[in-house]
């Protein structure tokens, strides 16, 4: 058996309930595999309630504070955890708790690493910055598309290392399970995503207007609690004054998000820029034909050879026209697509991540 690492915390201290979140809860139920693992978050944050609601073989710590910016009382919570857990190792998804973790850690020898997860646009080459960020020794990102964004964003550093790090899915599939649309059959498709903007749930609604004008029978989830109130009032709107309106289901929360890719014949994904989405990602373990915009990370999945369907960035007639098109040729479509099953059980396993993580934290 290999040797277990030094004791771990992985710390998010968001107040979010998307994709960051639930990638630390998963995170920390990787490592506890080979570490000691504690995980550091907020009080009354959904990252809390998601670890009361589970089965876990790590710990949990909650700290209650106000300012994200800078705040004593996380100052002396993390100081006292390090003392108590002995912890040597710290993985960190976030950013602006960085400036109080950066005094948090003073008079501690840590190894600490930066998660990065979403693609930044403005640079932190100031001052300020440099200090906080002199402090860091890898930066991991889960795409190649994330590090070279990473690597134009934080200040140089002559101590941190880069790396990528593919995310790691336990998803038991039965190769069996992949949905046939039976002929005449209504056309199932999904979104997965917080409602904000960006998120593309209305470039998806507007794409399904091929399908309506080609009198395709269909049926557009969107799974994803309201994350952006300005975005779901237009979202509403657009909904509303499409001819198909009926056919358009928003169905918030879900805490199991598998039961909508297992009946799902497309993965509608027009956002407009993500690091690596989990949604994505599961689909195409569920061997989902997937459709999104040529942007960001998604031409990554190209390159590792998966099967995806990419058009121009915020074309939505494009988009429309490749949606009619796989709707046209959905047989072949999914039986291309299941191919990505076998690739992705390559890419996102638990062996490959645990080995890139002894890695660093060894």
């Amino acid at each position: 058996m290999a040797e277990r690492i030094a004791p771990t915390a992985v710390m998010c201290f968001s107040g979010g309930n998307g994709g960051m979140e639930r990638s630390a809860v998963r995170l920390a139920d990787t490592l506890a595999q080979i570490t000691e693992t504690t995980l550091l978050c907020k009080r009354d944050s959904f990252i809390e309630d998601l670890y009361s609601r589970g089965d876990h073989a790590f710990a949990c710590d909650s700290i209650g504070f106000r300012s994200r910016t800078f705040s004593p009382a996380m100052l002396v919570r993390v100081r006292s955890a390090i003392r108590a857990r002995r912890l040597q190792n710290v993985i960190f998804f976030g950013a602006s708790e960085l400036k109080t973790l950066y005094f948090a850690f003073l008079g501690f020898d840590i190894r600490l690493t930066v998660w990065h997860g979403t693609t930044k646009s403005r640079p932190k080459h100031d001052l300020f910055h440099r200090l906080v960020y002199s402090r860091v020794d890898y930066h991991v990102a889960l795409s190649k598309h994330l590090l070279n964004n990473v690597m134009r964003i934080v200040p140089p550093s002559a101590r941190a290392q880069f790396r990528v790090v593919y995310p790691s899915f336990s998803i038991a599939i039965d190769r069996d399970s992949a949905r046939a649309t039976a002929a005449g059959g209504r056309l199932k498709l999904v979104h997965i995503g917080r409602v904000a903007a960006g998120k593309g749930q209305v470039d998806a609604v507007k794409a399904c207007a091929s399908l309506h004008s080609a009198g395709v029978d269909f049926q557009l989830d969107l799974v994803g609690p309201t994350g952006d109130e300005k975005y779901r009032r237009e979202l509403v709107e657009v909904i509303r004054l499409a001819p198909y309106a009926d056919r358009v289901f928003t169905r918030g929360y879900v805490e199991n998000t598998a039961e909508y890719l297992q009946q799902a014949d497309v993965l509608l994904f027009p956002s407009h820029g993500e690091g690596m989405p989990n949604a994505f990602i599961e689909a195409l373990h569920y061997g989902v034909p997937c459709l999104a915009y040529s942007n960001t990370v998604f031409p990554e999945y190209g390159e590792m050879g998966f099967r995806v369907h990419l058009v121009q960035h915020r074309n939505t007639d494009l988009l429309a026209a490749e949606l009619l098109a796989i709707a046209q040729n959905l047989p072949a479509e999914k039986t291309a697509a299941a191919n990505n099953r076998e690739l992705a059980l390559g890419y996102f396993n638990v062996a490959r991540e645990l080995e890139s993580w002894r890695a660093i934290l060894a």
